[in-house]
């Protein structure tokens, strides 16, 4: 079990900062806490990807099940295909994260 402690604070938004800070982190799937704390960390969490990157990520994976029989297509192909999915969906980190 984890010996994490937590401290409540409270921040106070504008109803137009709420608005938006609320809206971003539901496109990036993430409560508002998490959001906040990749911030705090140096990240800046991405939304999630719209119903045509999933398609197209799905094509992808089936070519790659179809070259599979060789092996140095295969694998240049899931080099790609997993740079791809960690440039869309991975949160970026800052250059200088807040210490």
């Amino acid at each position: 079990m984890s010996e994490t402690k937590y401290k409540p604070i409270k921040i106070n938004f504008t109803v137009e900062e709420n608005d938006a800070v609320t809206s971003y982190a539901k496109q990036c799937g993430i409560s508002v806490v998490e959001f906040c704390r990749l911030l705090l960390k140096g990240y800046h969490p991405k939304p999630m990807p719209v119903a045509a990157f999933r398609e197209a990520l799905n094509e992808l994976y089936v070519l790659h099940e179809r070259v599979k029989s060789d092996e140095h297509i295969a694998l240049h192909l899931r080099s790609i295909i997993l740079n791809f999915q960690k440039r869309a969906l991975l949160p970026e980190r800052s250059e200088q994260p807040w210490q």
